[in-house]
């Protein structure tokens, strides 16, 4: 089908600077160590540019990031102003984010150039790490971003219980993908509306940008016990 949302590997227009994302061919199937990570998937451009059109979301704020892929996502989130940037994927995906990282360090460090952090961690769902592996300070990041990850039905479950592990009273996850197939979007979606407090969001009406209505876009806030 082709991108819905406008994508350049040479470079996008993003919140005034320039980002460029480089991609590779992907391999295997998504499990197993290899996969969809090195691509950029349309998922990824919905949500950097909600975050565009909403930027206190990520603003002052730690991030971390789940399927960063090729680290638009997480880039985008330093280029709009967290202070703090987790990326994490499979070991095979974590090079070419690193190298887009670091192609793009003049854009996300802007001015401060000394406090802001954007840091690559291997993170496997069906093993995910303690968070104070991934946060040194081990308070756990403000916001949680996940971009079109819900694709693969043997791999929601594993999403959720990371999600559910990372997750306290006080964390925002933001949610965007492709709905795709049946099976997996239906375990999702029960799934995440069982854990959090989800709102749907209508992103022409809120922010000006239309999608199709295959694309999904949710804030969640976990469900107190």
């Amino acid at each position: 089908m082709g991108r819905y949302f406008p994508f350049d590997d040479t470079g996008i227009n993003f919140f005034g600077t320039t980002l460029v994302i480089k991609e590779m061919q992907n391999h295997a199937n998504g499990i197993d160590g290899g996969g969809s990570g090195l691509n950029v998937w349309d998922g990824s451009l919905l949500l950097a540019r909600y975050l565009e059109r909403r930027p206190e979301l990520v603003r002052n704020k730690s991030v971390l990031e789940l399927g960063s892929g090729c680290g638009l996502v997480g880039l985008s989130s330093g280029i709009i102003g967290a202070y703090k940037v987790v990326m994490t994927d499979l070991k095979y995906a974590l090079p070419l984010m690193l190298e887009n990282v670091k192609r793009n360090e003049s854009s996300w460090r802007g001015i401060d150039k000394g406090s802001k952090t954007i840091e690559c961690k291997e993170c496997d769902w069906f093993r995910p790490p303690p968070i104070s592996e991934l946060f040194s300070n081990n308070n756990g990041p403000d916001v949680i971003l996940v971009a079109d990850c819900v694709w693969l039905a043997p791999l929601i479950a594993p999403l959720l219980r990371t999600l559910e592990t990372y997750t306290d009273d006080s964390t925002t996850v933001i949610i965007t993908y492709q709905q795709r197939g049946k099976d997996a979007h239906e375990e999702f979606w029960e799934g995440i509306h069982h854990m959090f407090d989800v709102v749907a969001v209508d992103t022409e009406t809120t922010v000006g940008l239309a999608k199709p209505d295959v694309f999904h876009v949710l804030e969640c806030k976990k469900i107190s016990t």
